[in-house]
């Protein structure tokens, strides 16, 4: 009889070691699984704050002005959600004028056509009044610091 066409138990014994770190591999891979659907997950604020509606953002005797980016004369620059922002009214021609309509306006919301302020109602009444006088709206974005 050959060597090699021996059968002995030792051959085909799964070790030890072996057993208990596919079992430990098992355990871990069906843990992890579940803690996806089970565990609780984690929010930053802006996803947070995404969740929650305009209006529970909004501060008491406030409201949120939706100022078209075609009304600025100026663009704004990396204006984020959280920001404050003043509002200058200009005009421009033989009796130049420059005028602040609003200030430390809050950004609520921006994209590329529009930019959502929380305002009161001074602030409120201002811009549309500049607006409807032709004026054009020059926004300062304030610093944080």
């Amino acid at each position: 009889m050959l060597p090699s066409l021996t059968f002995t138990p030792k051959r085909f014994a799964i070790h030890r070691r072996r057993l208990l770190l596919a079992a430990g591999g098992s355990t871990l891979l069906v843990g992890s699984i579940l803690s996806t659907f089970v565990g609780p997950t984690v929010q930053s604020a802006d996803e947070a704050a995404a969740r929650t509606s305009l209006a529970q953002r909004l501060s008491t005797s406030t409201w949120a002005l939706a100022v078209p980016t075609a009304w600025l004369a100026a663009p704004l620059a990396e204006v984020r959600s959280g920001d404050s922002v003043d509002l200058l009214a200009v005009r421009t021609g033989e009796r130049p004028l420059a005028v602040a309509i609003a200030a430390d306006l809050r950004v609520m919301s921006a994209d590329e056509r529009s930019i959502v302020f929380e305002v009161d109602e001074d602030s409120a009444t201002a811009i549309a009044s500049a607006r409807a006088s032709g004026l054009l709206v020059v926004p300062l974005l304030r610093s944080a610091h």
